[in-house]
């Protein structure tokens, strides 16, 4: 039930970088991601209590991973609007 809950948090977590990345025209979604993974062991070492509850090193890779990739989904719907209206 735990790993449903963070699937759904690190989601909409997501979501909202997205929609920043995608308002914002100097911010891309590549840079989130390039940050993500450079600091993931530092996000792994910072989630290290929920070993305590079963939630393996992997897993918190996938989160990660489902961050990312709710953000680009995100950040593709709302690009639209700063490029209509830069032009």
């Amino acid at each position: 039930m735990i790993e449903l809950l963070l699937l759904i948090l690190f989601c909409v977590m997501g979501v909202i970088t997205g929609i920043a990345t995608g308002l914002l025209p100097g911010l891309h979604v590549n840079n989130i991601a390039l940050i993500l993974l450079s600091v993931s062991g530092a996000i792994i070492g910072a989630f290290s209590f929920l070993f305590e509850y079963g939630i393996s090193e992997q897993f918190i890779l996938i989160l990660i991973c489902v961050y990312i990739i709710s953000t680009s989904i995100s950040h593709t719907f709302h690009d639209v609007i700063p490029s209509t209206f830069l032009q």
